[in-house]
């Protein structure tokens, strides 16, 4: 005998992909007329930019470009040089299944990279960069929330989670001219540029999520005065986009991440070449997923006061995001540039990042690393380059009402590095940017179907109304009443308890 099973939709994401494919650069340059011959290479890096995501089925194209910039000193190993060349690249990425109208979620990751001067005109480089992708497909799974039959007994259980209310990804270009202040000299050449993206407000207006924030753009330059003397300027640019989230809602946690995916600077003067001006095209890609709070009833168990059962069971996991963590912190630490000395420091930057953050002690515990990249001058005014690794940690109060055991996703930005020269080194401070995605998962095993065996009837004592039973202190009232073929609820009224379980141990009256 089949039973009518109450179904409902449980929304929820499922990962469909997440992992890396490696992107090879091999590179053989000839410098430019207009670029001096080396006399050293100082340092070499790769540059990816993912700037487009599509999904065509089962398969996931992201193409985007890559930039390879050498620094050198020029014959004379006093003024500081940089060639440059771009390249297009393109992934292909097979899912599991069809995936349209999934959400992906990509990121770049340079692995290594490595030069050589071949001539003083010839560069020969190779490395690798990854692209790195997460797509999450919205699936509405159905779960058994109810069972109909007079008598069946059945155990339920009310399990919080997070639904995936939907997501949205765009570009948007972002557009500006940038005057060089008069106390700055004019520019030349722009050797490097630095950009983040910072999210400062986010809402969801009339079915749109709208998003402001900044950009920070740091320019690194020759002075047109002299080519040796290098400049540094930042700029801060607001911006604000609505993007289509018509499936947002204002009890959402709305996740956004923002990402630099391209930038093009020129440098331009005005009609009396007296002022400089930057003119800056960016374009900026917005990603958002909403995560809405609700709650799902669903069966664990059950039992027939007539018949013994045929019951399937599947395992399934509910995830809860509980919080979404943005925390700030500054991170101050001495680097010693041993040998040469330092004498000015042109540049401070980041390039490589990594981190991880777990609950530990009624704590969110960030723990990870970053690199400083010096650019600097040593005590006979010739530019060096050099780099260190920091590592740091930062706790984020969690408390003692929070839940416990929570998983984290985590990521961190360097947002800035100022510096201090001190002696024969320098003592920098970086501004960290940590976000954390905390998240509780509740797993459980649930009823899927269900199927009376007539052949099979249970054995029941009907001699008497009541039956005697001696419990012991935890014992569960529900393993009782399957024993006997009775209810939870008739041995609550018989015996005036409440609760799940045996508090102390005493005769129970069990209806028949």
């Amino acid at each position: 005998m089949d039973y009518m099973l109450n179904r409902e939709a449980l929304a929820a994401g499922e990962v469909l992909y997440d992992g890396c494919q490696e992107q090879p650069v091999d590179l053989d340059i000839s410098l430019p007329d207009y670029c001096p011959d080396i006399q050293r290479i100082l340092k070499c890096q790769v540059y990816p930019r993912i700037t487009g995501r599509n999904i065509m089925g089962d398969r996931l194209e992201l193409e985007g470009t890559y930039s390879v910039k050498v620094f050198y000193l020029d014959a004379g190993g006093t003024a500081l040089r940089c060639c440059e060349n771009s390249s297009s690249f393109f992934a292909a990425i097979t899912l599991k299944q069809p995936a349209d109208g999934a959400h992906v979620s990509a990121f770049t990751r340079v692995e290594y990279i490595n030069c050589r001067a071949t001539s003083p005109r010839r560069l020969d480089i190779h490395g690798a960069f990854s692209v790195c992708a997460k797509v999450v497909g919205r699936t509405d799974s159905e779960v058994v929330c109810g069972i109909e039959g007079e008598e069946i007994e059945q155990k339920r259980q009310v399990m919080p989670y997070s639904r995936l209310a939907g997501f949205c990804g765009q570009q948007f270009p972002l557009e500006e001219v940038l005057e060089l202040p008069a106390s700055k000299p004019g520019a030349d050449n722009i050797l490097r540029t630095t950009a983040f993206a910072s999210l400062q407000d986010s809402k969801t207006v009339a079915g749109k999520l709208m998003v402001k924030g900044e950009v920070t753009l740091k320019i690194l330059y020759t002075s047109v005065l002299d080519e040796t003397m290098l400049e540094t300027m930042e700029y801060a640019i607001p911006f604000s986009q609505m993007l289509d989230g018509s499936d947002f809602t204002d009890d959402c946690l709305c996740e956004v991440r923002l990402q630099i995916a391209g930038l093009t600077i020129q440098v331009k003067n005005d009609y009396s070449g007296d002022k400089t001006f930057f003119d800056v095209q960016m374009n900026l890609y917005a990603e958002a997923v909403a995560f809405q709070p609700a709650e799902i009833t669903v069966v664990t168990d059950a039992y027939s006061k007539a018949y013994e059962l045929e019951i399937g069971y599947q395992q399934k996991t509910l995830e809860q995001v509980v919080e979404l963590l943005n925390d700030s912190a500054i991170q101050k630490s001495s680097i010693a540039l041993e040998g040469a000395g330092i004498s000015k420091v042109f540049d401070v930057w980041n390039e490589l990042s990594a981190v991880t953050a777990a609950e530990q002690d009624g704590q969110i515990v960030y723990k990870g690393k970053f690199n400083v990249c010096i650019l600097a001058a040593n005590k006979e005014n010739r530019p060096f380059y050099t780099e260190r690794m920091i590592d740091f940690e930062y706790a984020h109060p969690w408390g003692a009402e929070k839940p416990k055991g929570v998983k984290c996703t985590s990521w961190l930005y360097v947002a800035g590095i100022s510096y201090r020269i001190t002696g024969d080194g320098i003592e920098i401070k970086a501004e960290l940017r940590l976000e954390a995605q905390v998240i509780t998962q509740s797993s459980l095993k649930i009823i899927s179907e269900i199927r009376a065996d007539e052949d099979r009837p249970r054995a029941r004592d009907t001699s008497a109304a009541l039956s005697i039973y001696y419990a012991d202190p935890g014992e569960s009232l529900w393993d009782i009443a399957r024993a006997y073929c009775t209810s939870v609820d008739a041995i609550r009224q018989e015996n005036n308890l409440a609760g799940e379980f045996v508090e102390s141990r005493g005769m129970l009256l069990i209806p028949m």
